[in-house]
This record gives C-alpha cells, sequence and structure tokens, in this order.
C-alpha cells in the first residue's frame, strides 16, 4: 500500500492558550480529492498551513509526500514545496502583480526551473497548456490585475498547476465570487478530478461548491474532527445541524449537495 500524501498525527495548533487543531489522525491518500468542511474559525486553513510547513505545531507529528517536515532543512523543505501546488483564497491584491496573465502563470515554473535560469520552451508550452485546459488562453496577454475575480483564481490553479504538482491545496477557491463564477470553479476542480491523478485537498464552508467526485468530507468544529467519510454519509440533516444550528436540512443530487431550510422538504 502506497504513503498517504497527507499524514497528521496526535497535532496540536496553538495561539497563545487557544487551541487551533487538535487531531488525532488526518490522512489524505494518492488520487484522492477530499473536502474539508465547517463553519469559518474551525481550523481548516490552519491545517493546511501545518501542510506546508509555515505553521508550526505545538505538538504532534506532519508527514507530506512521505517526508516529515519537523526534520527538513530549509532546502529540503524548499524542494518540497515545489510539488505542493497552493491556491490562497486571498488572490493578489491590484497591483502586487503588474504582470500579464501567462507571466503569472510562469510563476509556477521558475521554482522548478531555478529563479536565475530562463524558461525554456518546454516550459512555456507547460504555461500555455494549463490556461488553455482551464480555458483561460484567451486572456494570456491581459494584466493580471484587470481579470474579474473568478478569472483571477481560475488563473492562480493554472500557476499551481504549471508546477507539475504531486499535491494541490485548495483554500476556499470560490471565496467572495458570485453564482456563475462559483459554478464555473466547481467545474474546473471537477475536471481536474477527472483528468489528472492529483491528491486533492479543498478548503470551503459551503456544501454546495463540493465536486461530485469529492471522495471524502471531513467535517472540522473548533479544531477537531467531528465526522469522516463519503460525502453522503458525512452531510446529513443531524451533522449539519450540529454544525450551524437547528432547521436546515441537506438535499443530495448526483453528486451535489446543499442546504436548504427543513421546513421546505
Amino acid at each position: 500500500m502506497n504513503a498517504p500524501v497527507i499524514e497528521l498525527r496526535n497535532l496540536q495548533v496553538r495561539a497563545g492558550k487557544r487551541t487551533l487543531l487538535d487531531l488525532d489522525r488526518f490522512q489524505l491518500g494518492a488520487g484522492e480529492t477530499v473536502t474539508l468542511l465547517g463553519p469559518n474559525g474551525a481550523g481548516k486553513s490552519t491545517l493546511l498551513r501545518c501542510c506546508l510547513g509555515i505553521q508550526p505545531p505545538a505538538s504532534g507529528e506532519v508527514r507530506v509526500l512521505g517526508q516529515r517536515l519537523s526534520e527538513l532543512g530549509f532546502l529540503a523543505a524548499t524542494r518540497l514545496r515545489r510539488v505542493i501546488g497552493y491556491v490562497s483564497q486571498f488572490p493578489p491584491v491590484q497591483g502586487e502583480l503588474p504582470l500579464t496573465v501567462r507571466e503569472v502563470v510562469a510563476i509556477g515554473r521558475t521554482g522548478l526551473a531555478g529563479v536565475f535560469r530562463p524558461l525554456r520552451a518546454e516550459d512555456w508550452r507547460i504555461v500555455d497548456e494549463w490556461l488553455e485546459r482551464l480555458g483561460a488562453g484567451h486572456l494570456a496577454q491581459q494584466a493580471f490585475s484587470e481579470l474579474s475575480g473568478g478569472e483571477q483564481r481560475k488563473v492562480m490553479i493554472a500557476r499551481a498547476m504549471a508546477q507539475e504538482p504531486r499535491l494541490l491545496l485548495l483554500d476556499e477557491p470560490t471565496a467572495n465570487l458570485d453564482l456563475g463564477w462559483r459554478e464555473r470553479m466547481v467545474e474546473t476542480i471537477q475536471n481536474l478530478v477527472e483528468q489528472t491523478q492529483l491528491a486533492i485537498l479543498l478548503v470551503c464552508h459551503e456544501i454546495e461548491v463540493i465536486p461530485p467526485g469529492c471522495h471524502r468530507v471531513v467535517l472540522l468544529h473548533e479544531g477537531r474532527i467531528m465526522a469522516d467519510g463519503s460525502p453522503e454519509s458525512v452531510l446529513s440533516h443531524q451533522q449539519i445541524q450540529s454544525l450551524y444550528g437547528p432547521g436546515l436540512a441537506v438535499l443530495h443530487n448526483r453528486g451535489r449537495h446543499a442546504v436548504v431550510p427543513a421546513c421546505s422538504i
């Protein structure tokens, strides 16, 4: 059996006297798509930062791609991050990246190529391939700062995929998007699930954005795992009400899920 892509054991993360995460065990397998779901402050983004090695735990073990992060030196940690694609919930502010879309996606190749080595034809081929695969090829020469929020989010996913990662971490990729762009982003993630063999860890707080290809949902509440299993088994009326309050019900339809008032069904 292959080693898990992510394995967390007896993990505790604290901020002062407050516990942000308290996990006995969490795993993400190769080729698996897992959604971390929970209200704001549940510890979802903290878990991602632990996997990136930028949030040191108070205790416990973090293994990513078979490597124990606490044992890695600077260079080894840098090499590991090159094969982890990460898309933050906070896109760069206007003016922070005064680059074209193609140049932004090319940043994903720079870590592989080396900061001081010019990108080769093969690097640019991969950049252009991911822009086309994500339906953003027509934006290649446009200024990144002029894009809509949804377009920027899609470009940042293209940048992460241009790294040719072994693990993809998505932190609320649909945050602050309108309904149309939210659905386009779900479709984009679903295409990645279907077309790649990546391990994907998706953070969200709305069950409507869980892609149909999601294998497991992990419910987090106050830093602890409340449930872990298939979407249909975890997203029950009882679980959702315990997280978000009474009077809610869950609908399931062809791998998609939605919360509605219980009185409406």
